[in-house]
């Protein structure tokens, strides 16, 4: 049951003493899901909403980086941005070194049927944070949404 609802259980307990298990709430984060292909995006929207994250959907390129310079500018910013490689108006590369450029921390992940997408020498783009193949395994997917949304611990 705690998979289902990406959940988990942390047990706190001392010799002598009974556990108390603990349910940690799922994290409910704001996702901007990028795809041309209706389905993907159908899919994207009915999966992550599944895990109780807020998605808005664009249908390109173009319309995905309107949609981001809106929430920013609302104060309202993607905490996560998914974006398909290839699209016919701005490919997936341009959208992802947008954002960056605008947005340096923001995560972002590139969808590919085509494999790995790597540059000339055979290196990631450095505008993606992860490469995740079509059509990805929603409960993988979700758990790397909120490990690369996790803030790293204070170092001591």
């Amino acid at each position: 049951m705690t998979q289902r609802h990406a959940g988990g259980i942390e047990i706190d307990n001392a010799p002598g003493q009974g556990a108390t298990p603990q349910v940690k709430p799922p994290r409910s984060l704001h996702i901007l899901c990028i795809d041309d292909d209706l389905r993907v995006r159908e899919l994207m929207n009915s999966c992550l909403t599944h895990y109780k994250h807020r998605v808005m959907l664009a249908s390109g390129g173009k319309q995905g980086l309107e949609l981001f310079r809106t929430a920013t500018l609302e104060n309202q910013p993607y905490e996560v941005i998914i974006t398909d490689f290839g699209m016919p108006d701005m490919d997936g590369r341009r959208v992802a070194r947008t954002i960056k450029t605008e947005s340096p921390n923001t995560p972002i992940i590139m969808m590919t049927g085509k494999g790995t997408i790597t540059n000339q020498g055979g290196e990631m783009a450095p505008a993606v944070d992860v490469v995740v193949g079509k059509p990805p395994h929603m409960q993988e997917l979700n758990d790397l949404i909120l490990r690369i949304t996790t803030p790293a611990p204070p170092r001591p």
